[in-house]
């Protein structure tokens, strides 16, 4: 992979807003079987290394080479399934020595995500991640021309499917209600920036007219490629597996059985099975945003106050707003340093 600077520089970075189980790894697995887009696993490295690397313009091998080290060390996810191997990795960036800023060196970066896609004809970068809804302004500054995809759930199925995956450390539909909520409302910050709400109900209802739509909005032609993913996600784990600890691949391939499977319309208003006090309650925290998107609420909303609430509201604060915010003001060395522990952790 031998690119140029005028490439690298004209090379469009866009990104995917969401929360966990809205649909994003399919999205992502079917923007990444078009030839000419990459969406990369869900990695904040862009952030992470902006204090440490963002003004410098001067590489040397020695400082590459501490990238490198950095950047493995930080992956969030296995990165021998989704990443390319560490020496390729290393020596392309070598190549493009001459030519590294940071833009470049991030640009270059997501192209070695998803090693088995042909990159030759890449034209846009797609980058998803949960967490980027609290670091807008960041984002924006690095990347003042990007798009934004804004993926949403109806929260009260949401909520439901969150609950039988056992994701977030609370399960109380309170927290989950603000978790969704002060997530969504972040999009407040996107005024001045090019904005298509993407709904999971129209995404499996209605998939190529939906990603007809994302395409056009990326400046791409929708590719009927896309809507071939029966078989790609085992294909990747199968061409990594022996890279992989078994029981990663086990727990993997459980948690996105969705990804070997047509989408499925009965994932679809769930939440009417609920309790109608609870469905009351989720509605009063979320209510505006739910019209917002253009979801019917049950009844008329009514708004109510308890300390149960606040206390539930601080909690996903702290959960996501605060402790997102703190851990991307950390020095780079101490997010290294962090992670080396944990990782001896997971080794003993």
């Amino acid at each position: 992979m031998n690119l140029t600077a005028e490439y690298l520089d004209n090379l469009p970075v866009h990104f995917v807003l969401c929360t966990e189980r809205t649909g994003s790894s399919l999205l992502s697995l079917m923007l990444n079987l078009h030839s000419k887009i990459i969406c990369p696993s869900e990695e904040q490295f862009a952030l992470y290394f902006a204090k440490k690397y963002s003004q410098k313009v001067n590489w040397t091998d020695n400082d590459i080479e501490k990238y490198v080290d950095e950047f493995c060390l930080l992956f969030e996810k296995n990165i021998d399934l989704y990443f390319s191997d560490k020496q390729t990795f290393l020596n392309n960036l070598k190549q493009h020595r001459e030519i590294l800023n940071y833009s470049r060196l991030i640009k270059l970066s997501y192209l070695h995500f998803i090693e088995m896609k042909d990159k030759s004809e890449i034209e846009v970068i797609v980058d998803k991640q949960i967490k980027y809804f609290f670091h807008l302004p960041a984002l924006i500054e690095l990347f003042p021309s990007a798009k934004f995809i804004v993926l949403t759930r109806d929260v009260r199925d949401n909520i439901i499917s969150k609950k039988k995956r056992a994701l977030n450390w609370n399960q109380n539909p309170f927290f989950l209600a603000y978790l969704w909520s002060q997530s969504y409302s972040n999009i407040n910050q996107l005024q001045n920036k090019s904005v298509l709400i993407v709904k999971f109900e129209d995404f499996i209802a209605h998939t190529e007219s939906t990603l007809t739509k994302i395409c056009h909005f990326l400046n791409q032609e929708f590719q009927t490629s896309m809507l071939q993913t029966d078989g790609v996600f085992n294909r990747l784990i199968e061409s990594k597996k022996e890279r992989l600890d078994k029981q990663f691949v086990e727990k993997l391939k459980d948690f996105h059985s969705g990804l070997n499977s047509v989408p499925n319309t009965k994932k679809i208003g769930v939440y009417k099975e609920m309790d109608a006090r609870e469905l009351q309650e989720i509605e009063s925290i979320c209510g505006d945003l739910l019209v917002k998107f253009d979801y019917e609420l049950t009844e008329k909303q009514v708004k109510s106050f308890s300390f149960k609430k606040i206390y539930f509201s601080f909690l996903a604060k702290c959960y996501r707003t605060y402790l997102l915010k703190f851990y991307l003001l950390l020095p780079l060395s101490i997010k290294v340093y962090i992670k080396k522990i944990r990782r001896k952790k997971i080794n003993v």
